[in-house]
């Protein structure tokens, strides 16, 4: 067998298998069932006629042909990227791509007040807009799949470029026939005694809301989980609970005036901060460059809300 002919998914599982110390961490990275990898590995090892795995402790690492294999992929897999952006210039006729990644409760705000400002100085610039948690965000920047992030959370990670503007209150969000709808504000203990819409762990405004209740000694158990701000506010809508986000969140969504926004009498929901984020070993273009300087000047420009 030839290196060209060497079977791509399985040293894919190979190079999941060394990044998290073990096939069922691998598996449940990758979404598929623990026994998929180890077959394919097995297959592999069969192929080469060499062991690529070894057990130390509770930990699976790489042999040293294991590491070449995995070595070799992650230097594939990263020039394929690089050559499918240049490829997607090309086929867009754009001066340039820019990858950006953007907090859910942030999108409609930042389309609104930034990108359409950018897209008037650089038209010929194709604009990759996502969107998602603040963990999975941090991963990507990392990897270099994005350019640039504006997410929310507790503080500024290491090993990023990273500006931070005050954004808070935390609010809680309800109906206007809801029994907080008629309060100032509202405290944690209160919070505590209804039923929840809680977010996923990995994203920023979770974060907040747990350190939160910790700092109270109290315990969050929401009713309900979500991934997506949408469906959080649907469940309030509702009247299936409290949701929780910032006023600026709140008027970016569909029929936010029947909703009531009252902030957590707290330090933590009135101190909450956004973040814009870059790669330090990331170059930006010219045209990256003014999108990140038209990010910062609008969250810099944005009242501290009381």
């Amino acid at each position: 067998m030839t290196l060209s002919t060497y079977p791509e998914k399985s040293i894919s599982y190979l190079y999941e298998v060394g990044m998290h110390g073990g096939i069922r961490r691998a598996a449940d990275a990758l979404g598929i069932n623990p026994s998929v990898v180890s077959r394919q590995l097995s297959l592999l090892e069969r192929t080469l006629q060499l062991p690529l795995l070894e057990r130390r402790g509770r930990n699976v690492v790489l042999t040293e042909a294991g590491r070449l294999l995995a070595e070799d992929y992650a230097l594939t897999a990263q020039r394929r990227k690089q050559l499918a952006r240049q490829l997607q210039d090309m086929r867009h006729m754009r001066g340039g791509t820019i990858t950006l990644r953007i907090g859910q409760g942030m999108v409609d705000e930042v389309i609104r007040n930034v990108i359409a400002e950018f897209s008037q100085a650089y038209p010929g610039v194709f604009v990759n807009i996502q969107s998602g948690d603040m963990q999975t965000t941090l991963t990507l920047l990392g990897k270099g799949e994005v350019d640039m992030a504006v997410s929310f959370g507790p503080a500024g990670p290491p090993g990023f470029k990273c500006n931070s503007f005050r954004r808070g209150p935390i609010c809680a969000i309800v109906r206007p026939d809801h029994a907080l709808a008629e309060l100032s504000s509202v405290s944690p203990q209160l919070l505590s005694e209804q039923r929840l819409i809680a977010m996923s762990e990995h994203f920023g405004l979770q974060r907040y809301l747990n350190a939160i209740f910790k700092s109270e000694g109290l315990i969050l158990t929401p009713s309900w989980c979500c991934n997506l701000f949408t469906s959080a506010i649907a469940l309030c809508q509702a009247g299936q609970g409290v949701a929780f986000m910032t006023p600026q969140t709140l008027q970016s969504i569909q029929y936010h005036d029947q909703l009531v926004a009252v902030p957590i009498a707290h330090r933590i929901a009135h101190e909450s901060q956004c973040h814009l984020l870059h790669s330090t070993d990331h170059r930006m273009t010219p045209a990256a460059h003014y999108l990140w300087r038209l990010l910062n000047s609008y969250f810099a420009a944005q009242p501290r809300q009381a």
